[in-house]
């Protein structure tokens, strides 16, 4: 009879999980950049048509 507690524990495998691919690449590198600029500029004309009293109908 073969106890579990006295066979020997499995190799940890430190592989690389996952795969780097081109949209992944391109949404780190262009899209989160995009993102924030596309922000940046919203909330710019938010602030400067409220700064003139401009009426945004939402």
């Amino acid at each position: 009879m073969s106890d579990s507690h006295d066979s020997e524990p499995k190799p940890i495998e430190y592989e690389p999980k996952g795969k780097i691919d081109t949209v992944g690449v391109l949404y780190v590198v262009g899209g989160i950049p995009l993102m924030i600029l596309f922000f940046l500029v919203l909330f710019g004309l938010v602030g400067a048509c409220d700064q003139m009293n401009t009426y945004i109908p939402a």
